[in-house]
């Protein structure tokens, strides 16, 4: 489409973050050193350039929030999105990892997000973890991941989504932020300290102390392994070129303003 003339590709919609989310309360992430080995398996470039290909469609993003949004911070603690093997694999012997397969779910009929997990899963064994990475339906997928059974009974371990760029820009609209355990989102981590920062978020009026306050939660939320940034990728929108105008830069679609010449 790039090199049609007769194509425009313009930026209407932001970028949104990728996240793997861990289910925190069966084995091997209910153990905090194995959930950072994780994590710091985690190579941003490597999974971005195999999901988007295309290197302006894509960026890689250590913080929880969009970059560049309001609350961003380059204070993200021992997380880079780039990965650190040595580290990793010394945290996965502490932890006592027995060796059994993490299952990774992979929804096969989503192609914004089916390339990810299974460079992730490739990632995780070269930090020695033992990965089956199980392909399914995304409808499957967001049933599954209620299940708090283990693996082998049908359960999970990691799963990765996509979130939109306004969600993902403020503590509090951003929906796996979580740290109230079986309350909360998917992958139930218990953290009440997250929950109180977000609360005093919530409460205070001042900006600074609000921006204090979404850095904190970050540090909190990379701390705990709540999730995972993977980084950003963006849709552009392609029209016809000097036929359709008045497209609105907008976190949703709007279907009006538009017009056909």
């Amino acid at each position: 489409m790039r090199t049609n003339p007769k194509i425009e590709l313009v930026d209407v919609m932001p970028a949104g973050p990728f996240t793997a989310i861990y289910n925190h309360k069966v084995p091997p992430f209910n153990n905090p050193k194995a959930l950072k080995a994780a994590m710091l398996a985690i190579n941003q470039e490597a999974m971005l350039r195999a999901q988007a290909t295309f290197r302006d469609f894509y960026k890689p993003c250590a913080s929880i929030y969009l970059c560049g949004s309001m609350y961003s911070s380059d204070k993200t603690g021992f997380f880079t999105g780039k990965p650190q093997f040595e580290e990793a694999r010394k945290l996965l012997k502490e932890s006592g990892y027995d060796g059994k397969p993490v299952v990774i779910l992979l929804p096969g009929d989503a192609p914004a997000l089916n390339k990810m997990p299974a460079i992730y899963g490739q990632l995780l064994k070269q930090v020695g973890f033992n990965v089956d990475v199980q392909t399914t339906d995304w409808a499957t997928l967001v049933t599954r991941r209620t299940k708090k059974d283990l693996p082998e009974n049908g359960g999970w371990n990691v799963f990765i989504t996509f979130w939109g760029g306004v969600d993902a820009s403020n503590p509090i609209s951003y929906g796996p932020l979580t740290g109230n355990g079986d309350k909360g989102f998917f992958g139930w981590p218990t953290d009440p300290e997250l929950e109180a920062l977000k609360s005093r978020f919530i409460e205070t009026t001042d900006l600074a102390q609000r921006k204090d306050i979404a850095t904190q939660i970050q540090l909190r939320v990379l701390e705990g392994g709540v999730i995972a940034p993977l980084g950003e990728g963006k849709a552009p929108t392609a029209v016809r070129r000097g036929v359709v105008s008045g497209l609105l830069p907008s976190p949703a679609v709007l279907y009006w303003n538009v017009r056909k010449n």
